[in-house]
């Protein structure tokens, strides 16, 4: 019972360091690029600067309710993919799958705590 535990909690708090480098990343990025103008954008670059927005969110928001935070990644990572299908294996766009699949696993084992 005390290994699915801390399992759980092992997963957690990697979903928590990767999500807040994920953060931190692209306010670094935010900040030394400079925000466009968003009437400058393209119809395309807009709905992506909202999906990004959308899944910054879910990180954010993953820190005290998982699963709607996951949802929200996931939410504006598949509405990102749909508009730009170019995204490579070395995008920084790939982190919010990998925080989803680390929270899903941190659920995981919290359920199989609770189950014993």
């Amino acid at each position: 019972m005390k290994k699915f535990g801390k399992t759980s909690i092992c997963f957690r708090w990697i979903a928590r360091i990767v999500s807040g480098l994920t953060l931190l990343v692209f306010i670094i990025f935010a900040i030394g690029e400079g925000l466009p103008k968003f009437s400058t954008l393209s119809i395309n670059e807009m709905i992506m600067s909202i999906c990004l927005v959308v899944s910054l969110a879910g990180v954010l928001t993953s820190w005290r309710w998982s699963l709607i935070g996951c949802l929200l990644i996931l939410i504006g990572y598949i509405g990102f993919v749909i508009v730009d299908k170019q995204i490579t294996i070395l995008s920084l766009f790939l982190l919010f799958p990998i925080i989803v699949i680390l929270y899903v696993l941190a659920w995981f084992f919290d359920r199989k705590k609770t189950e014993k």
